[in-house]
């Protein structure tokens, strides 16, 4: 199994919406990270990754996924690859969610 953790901040508030007879909740969710560059000057850099995590039946932990709430979260990734409306190739990342915890 090819396994993801990402722990980061709630860019929106969750939506759901029905596929069927499931429910999928999705949001997004911002990765900081540090880093210092060539000269030593420190970098801070926010990558942004699609969240998809889906239920059967109850979707009540939507009401608590809020914009601004931190979250780790553990699941599968899925790369995506497209063409930019300016014709450039550019790739996205998305995480079919298994676990999920909120962190203070």
């Amino acid at each position: 199994m090819f396994k993801l953790i990402l722990s980061g901040v709630l860019g929106n508030d969750a939506e759901v919406k029905d596929v069927g007879n499931s429910k999928v909740i999705n949001f997004n969710v911002a990765i900081s990270m540090d880093y210092k560059d060539k000269e030593g000057n420190k970098v801070e850099k926010t990558e942004w990754v699609r969240a998809n995590m889906w239920r059967d039946q109850n979707s009540k932990v939507a009401d608590y996924l809020k914009k601004g709430k931190r979250v780790l979260i553990e699941g599968v990734p899925e790369a995506e690859g497209y063409k930019s409306k300016h014709g450039e190739i550019r790739s996205s990342l998305s995480v079919k969610v298994r676990e999920l915890e909120f962190v203070n």
